[in-house]
């Protein structure tokens, strides 16, 4: 190992010297940036890393929280940035870190690391190809312990996600596309769905179609204060973008009353007395009784609307290293049948393929398909756009107080499942 100098508190242009390098694995989750937004709320950030003659070669984001009698545990989201196949510098990484956390107090630090572990099938399973059980097994003879895997959405990162290849021409990606969401982003351009950027500025209104969002589902994510702050730090570094989909109802009903009259009119032609009725004909009113009743059922639905430019989507999106990742999303579903979520994504996956980033990844999707009806919505959903269904190795604990942790760990489920219900009634309160 001669040769690694470990270094507790690297400068942001050193920490941030890697997120360009071929052969480095990279994660905005272990970005300078990251840690300034996670060091606003309960965490310490630390930017550790290592050097080898004097060029650094590996980093870490260290998130320190603390706990009662001056202890604290360790976080490394992502895992280390680094070449995850030298294992003389992961091994060197391990004992530094270890050391770390021993002078802080801190009872164990969690990985994990974003690398794939099997190649998986539509459900889930394992299927021969590429896997990386070597380096889980190397993990483990370095001493960590391999913590059980999760298949839904309860660790601290999703253990599967969707990521779509961008390093490519955008109507190549579209190809890939499934027949429904082909149709719908159809339908969402015909009702003049309209994608827009946002600044800091519109943050409100983001948060309100947040809130929306977690309302319907069950769940909550942030506080308000948080997406400022995400915002206003990630986009110091260009790394986060604000979205929203636009629906001008006015124009919409304008556009669809004069196809309307015009369908109508056209009706009235063809059915006149002297008018030739063939098969053509037929077929044509057919097509137009058709027509006039999605026409008919969508100015019924828009006649309640406020009669004005209405938010139905938004997006934050984060971009680093080469990749992109759709973050947060919230949606007013009152507009769910103009598919502005639909055109929200495209617009997404053209943006990472405008900046040739190597993908899009949709941050998150279950293990288990099938199992739980709302979350299945939502697999659907991003599995539609042709995706790669992507395993993570998952979640990996280094104990540095055996004792201490013992009894952290008996006692942390039950404190996030009160946290979690007085947020949830926090939300419900704020939204009444």
């Amino acid at each position: 190992m001669s040769g690694f100098v470990f270094e507790e508190n690297l400068s942001r242009k050193d920490f941030g010297s890697l997120r360009d390098k071929k052969g480095i694995k990279t994660h905005f989750l272990g970005s300078y940036a990251w840690g300034e937004v996670s060091g606003s709320g309960n965490w310490i950030p630390y930017y550790t890393g290592v050097r080898k003659d004097g060029e650094i070669v590996a980093t870490a984001l260290i998130l320190r929280k603390k706990l009662v009698a001056g202890y604290s545990y360790c976080y490394i989201p992502r895992g280390f940035t680094m070449d995850w196949s030298d294992t003389e510098l992961l091994r060197f990484m391990t004992e530094a870190v270890k050391d770390f956390c021993r002078r802080h107090k801190a009872i164990f630090f969690k990985i994990d690391p974003d690398i794939r572990y099997h190649v998986i099938d539509d459900n889930g399973r394992p299927v021969p190809g590429e896997n990386n059980e070597a380096l889980v097994l190397e993990l483990k003879r370095q001493g960590y312990e391999h913590l059980p895997l999760t298949y839904f959405f309860d660790s601290e990162q999703p253990r599967y996600t969707f990521r779509i290849r961008t390093d490519r021409d955008l109507e190549d990606v579209r190809k890939g596309y499934d027949k429904i969401v082909k149709r719908r982003l159809r339908q969402a351009a015909s009702d003049g769905v309209e994608i827009v950027e946002g600044g800091r500025e519109d943050i409100g209104e983001f948060v309100r179609l947040m809130t929306i969002t977690e309302q319907r589902q069950g769940f909550f994510s942030h506080y308000s204060d948080y997406y400022q702050r995400f915002y206003d730090i990630l986009s110091k570094e260009d790394m986060a973008g604000l979205y929203f989909a636009k629906i001008d109802i006015p124009a919409l009903v304008s556009r669809l009353t004069q196809e309307q009259q015009e369908l109508e009119a056209e009706k009235s032609e063809l059915e006149a007395p002297d008018a030739v009725r063939n098969k053509k004909t037929e077929g044509r009113l057919r097509t137009i009784d058709e027509r006039l009743g999605a026409v008919s059922r969508q100015l019924g639905m828009l006649k309640d609307k406020p009669q004005e430019v209405v938010t139905a989507s938004a997006q934050l999106l984060v971009s680093y290293g080469g990749k992109v990742w759709t973050l947060y999303a919230g949606n007013d579903m009152e507009y769910g049948k103009f598919y502005s979520n639909y055109a929200m994504f495209d617009h997404c996956v053209e943006i990472a393929c405008s900046r040739g980033a190597e993908f899009l990844d949709a941050f998150g999707t279950v293990g288990k398909p099938g199992v739980d009806a709302q979350l299945d919505g939502l697999h659907e959903f991003k599995k539609r756009w042709g995706g790669e269904y992507t395993e993570f190795i998952g979640e990996f604990n280094y104990i540095t107080n055996r004792p201490v942790y013992f009894a952290y760990s008996k006692l942390i489920p039950l404190r996030r499942a009160i946290v979690s219900r007085r947020l949830l009634k926090e939300v419900a309160s704020e939204a009444k």
